[in-house]
């Protein structure tokens, strides 16, 4: 055999392809890095609506013990000097908080009564503005009537809107006692975030 063909493989040996157990290990280590992923964002996702939810469930539970010591809901509280302390204006007691005057006073009264934690000024989550407001002055006046204020939540992404749904009303955002201030959305596309999503307060 002349030199110059010493070494050169012949055109089978140089096609040699993947064995079907390769290609099955590199589809089984794609799937579980995709499933990894998922799992991940999902536990995110998780996470996201677990603090919202405890956002709400917080608000709910200091504004009836503030109701239960003060005798009104906090912003609609009406004002009696050095009843509490660093708090110099009140609403008119009438069990709405509703208008510039009251829905502004509502982080002052639970920061200041000792119910929750904050600069007294605003509620936020990591998305946006969270309000106490009257249901029929909020950006979603579509709730039921039985419910006379609510905790409006701004920019949730939708999914975590969804997921909020699902856990505490109906699962759907734009009917029973949950709502979004729109009929529906698309996570990733239409409505998402929600603007203003209430919860009864």
């Amino acid at each position: 055999m002349p030199n110059y063909l010493k070494g050169l493989k012949t055109s089978r040996e140089s096609t040699k392809g993947f064995t079907l157990v390769e290609v099955s290990i590199v589809l089984v280590i794609i799937g579980l890095i995709l499933g990894g992923i998922l799992q991940g964002q999902s536990l995110i996702r998780g996470m996201q609506v677990k603090d919202v939810m405890a956002i709400i469930k917080d608000l709910q539970t200091s504004s009836q013990y503030f109701r239960e010591r003060y005798h009104y809901l906090p912003g609609d509280w009406v004002f009696s000097a050095n009843e509490i302390p660093n708090v110099a204006a009140g609403g008119n007691g009438n069990g709405l908080i509703a208008g510039a005057t009251e829905v502004p006073l509502v982080p002052n009264h639970l920061v200041n009564a000792g119910f929750i934690h904050g600069d007294g000024l605003q509620i936020r989550t990591k998305y946006g503005n969270v309000r106490i407001i009257s249901r029929a002055t909020s950006n979603v006046a579509t709730l039921p009537t039985s419910i006379q204020n609510v905790i409006e939540l701004a920019n949730l992404p939708c999914d975590v809107a969804m997921e909020i749904d699902l856990k505490i009303d109906d699962g759907v955002i734009n009917t029973g006692n949950v709502r979004a201030s729109v009929a529906s959305c698309l996570p990733g596309g239409a409505n998402d975030p929600v603007p203003f999503y209430a919860v009864g307060l």
